[in-house]
Formats: C-alpha cells, structure tokens, sequence
C-alpha cells in the first residue's frame, strides 16, 4: 500500500467511514512501525483540523491503544489506560506497580505538584495501584484524578465507575468525590458507579463501612448495602454486592435496569454508538446476565429473547436499537 492510499485509509478512518474489511486492513498495516509512524502524523495534523469532533478523536484513541497495547493485566482487565500529568499526556501499560510511577510524581510533602489523571476509554477496563497501597479497578469510560496522599488525607474525584479496595488508615481519610456526592472511608471494599448520563448514581458497598456524604445530609451504609442517588433524591437499599462489582471479572450481572441505561453500558464496553428507538416510549427493562467475551452480536441476540428490540447494524460501529 503507498503512503498515500494509508494516509486515505487513515483520514476516512477518523471520519467513521471504513467497513470492517477496511478496519482490519488498517489494523493489520499499523503493526509495521514506519506505518505506525504515518499514523502519529496523520493523527497530529487530523488534531489541528477545526472540524474535529469527539467522535473522530475518540477514533483515534481507541485505534492508537489498539495498536500500541494488546496484552492483558489479569483476567479480564486490560491494561490499556491513559495517563495524564496536567497536560502532557502518555500512553502507559499499568499493572500492580503502577504505584511505583505515581510515586515520581509526588513531592515530599505527599502531594502531588499536579493532578494525575488516569483515563479508560470505551472498549477497555484497567486495574491500578495507587501510592497508599490503595488498588482501583476503572471501568470503561471513565475518569480518575488523584489531588492529594498525605498522612491526613487522601483525595480523588471519579467520573464513570469504579471499585476500590481501600489500604486502611485510620489517620488518613480516603474520599471520592462525584459531582453529587462525596464517599468517605478509612479502609474498605466498595464500588461507585458515577456515569453522569446514566441518570442516576449508585454506591455499593462489600466490606467495612463507607460514610457518604451529600449537600445537607450524611448517611451510613454497612456491607450488603446501596445508596441510590436519582431526581435529587437518594435512599439506602439491600443489594447484591457480587452483581455490583461483576464487570471487573468482565462479567455483566444486572437486575431490573431500564433499556436506556443497558444501551449506555454496551456503548462504553463495546465501543460502538447506538441509536435507541423508543417510538411509543415504554418502559422496558432488562435483567440478565452474560460475559464481555461474547461479541456484540451475540449480546443482542441474547438481549432479544427476553426483550422485545430488533437491531442493525447502520456503519462501522454503529446500531440502531428498536423497541417494538
């Protein structure tokens, strides 16, 4: 293939038009590093161009891990992540002793002279370890800045979901902070589940004690718990925590969720956008479970015995889902 034909490829790849042929082709290409190469180029001037979106810039950065990273942490965590320090940017392959390369960053004081920021991408999961011994499991889409690890605190602000398993201290604080609340603990098990477009947040807790703390009220939950924050209101609920935190085995348990939010799930695992068809709005909800190992197809074939939708596929990554 000549540069100029890679160079179409690559422009017609951020702009969401090769079929799957073509994707694999393109895939197949950039494994050869002087491609790969063209490829850095083409995606540094495709970042200049005025026009672009979010999607195309999410394009890019799914096809950039694709390429650069493939082999997994553990079973069913990737290992691909995006790591920001304020604004320089780069692409790390993180295991359990990503602690260790937090560390540089931090001075002696224990905080840190900027932010860090780690990203998950749709399509990917990762596992970290942070400076305090603390592990985090980020799920797709998500976003996790660390402030501050000092011997009086610890703080973190999460965007997407996430489970923690929390090294104890009983001097130090550990908080998460979401745009409606804050969960505080000393040393525990728990997951937060923050997506802002999922229309509702939820923290589960598996061990210890969490205290979550919103704008005029704080509450207590204990192990087997739920706090369930939707519309302004907010209420504690028996759940099962096994289910809560199954996506970090790569398996998907769900309970009564609506249509709308399952949707949103697949977007984030599978990487793809689809086009929710709702003609005479009815409330469907979806409880099931199955593993990120089936492919979409599969998923929806599954989906469809027990829910009344029919779907197709509309472009590359893209379906549309109809409620009938």
């Amino acid at each position: 293939m000549k540069n100029q034909e890679l160079e179409n490829l690559i422009n017609r790849y951020f702009r969401g038009q090769l079929n799957d042929d073509e994707y694999r082709l393109l895939t197949e290409f950039l494994y050869d590093k002087d491609n790969l190469e063209l490829f850095d180029k083409a995606k540094q001037q495709w970042k200049q161009n005025p026009d672009e979106t979010e999607n195309s810039r999410r394009n890019w950065f799914r096809l950039y891990n694709h390429i650069h990273t493939r082999k997994p942490v553990s079973k069913g965590i990737s290992r691909r992540l995006w790591f920001r320090v304020a604004s320089v940017a780069a692409t790390l392959l993180v295991g359990l002793f990503l602690g260790s390369i937090v560390t540089r960053y931090i001075s002696g004081t224990g905080l840190f002279s900027q932010p860090l920021v780690f990203e998950t991408p749709r399509g990917e999961k990762s596992m970290m370890q942070l400076p305090d011994g603390s592990k985090v499991w980020l799920n797709a889409n998500s976003k996790l800045t660390c402030h501050t690890f000092t011997s009086r605190s610890r703080d973190v602000e999460l965007s997407g979901e996430a489970f923690f398993k929390v090294a104890h201290n009983k001097k130090s604080p550990f908080r998460v902070k979401t745009n409606e609340c804050e969960v505080e603990v000393l040393g525990t098990e728990f997951n937060v589940m923050a997506y802002d477009n999922f229309g509702r947040k939820e923290i589960t807790l598996l061990s210890g004690r969490v205290d979550v703390h919103l704008k005029n009220t704080r509450q207590v939950l204990t192990p087997g718990k739920a706090m369930i924050i939707k519309d302004n209101k907010s209420w504690i609920t028996k759940t099962d925590a096994v289910r809560a935190t199954a996506w970090t085995n790569n398996k998907f348990d769900f309970q009564n969720i609506p249509l709308s939010e399952l949707v949103k799930r697949l977007e984030n695992w599978y990487d793809i956008d689809i086009n929710l068809s709702n003609p005479d709005n009815k409330e469907v909800n979806f409880s099931g479970t199955f593993k990120n190992e089936e492919t979409i197809w599969q998923v929806l074939d599954a989906i469809k015995v027990y829910m009344p939708i029919r779907y197709k596929k509309t472009n590359l990554r893209k379906i549309k889902i109809t409620v009938e």
